[in-house]
């Protein structure tokens, strides 16, 4: 059993994580539970298991993978709570965003965020992290087959809102 002095020592590249990778977790928090708040909480809570994490990380990548992970998992976990908490509107979220390179951006957004948990989950990793379906499915605890599958279901639900 580890004693309070090994808890208590972070892990040497903790700081160097937390910097390159606390945009992208925070996004990823946001855009999963549309609540800033309860974002903040996972957000926390995934770099306190990394703090607390003898894992040992085989590159950048696995880092990355592992910190998407822990979000999403922390993200499921804040769900069951989310009708306690009020919703935040698209425009309050927004803010949190990178700057939008097309004028269309908000409109994409809207129809991504509208979309069903597992089809925007989806859409998001792909597209928006830049993985492939392996590496989410990965990710994920699915077969890469189920995924594809998912990610061309949730291509033609986000084609529908568009086109209406």
């Amino acid at each position: 059993m580890r004693n309070v002095v090994e808890l208590a020592k972070p892990r040497p590249d903790f700081d160097a994580i937390l910097q390159r990778y606390a945009d992208m977790v925070t996004r990823l928090c946001i855009v999963r539970l549309g609540n800033p708040h309860d974002a903040e909480d996972c957000f926390q809570n995934v770099f306190f298991k990394l703090f607390r994490s003898s894992e040992e990380f085989e590159s950048e990548e696995h880092i990355k993978a592992w910190l998407i992970r822990a979000a999403l998992h922390e993200c499921a976990n804040r769900r069951r709570y989310f009708l306690r908490h009020p919703a935040v509107s698209l425009e309050e979220i927004a803010d949190f965003l990178p700057p939008a390179p097309e004028d269309n951006h908000r409109e994409l957004l809207a129809a991504v965020m509208s979309l069903p948990d597992a089809d925007r989950e989806i859409i998001l990793l792909c597209y928006y992290h830049g993985y492939s379906a392996a590496e989410a499915a990965r990710m994920m605890g699915k077969n890469e087959n189920t995924v594809k599958s998912r990610l061309l279901r949730a291509r033609e639900k986000l084609r529908k809102i568009l086109e209406e």
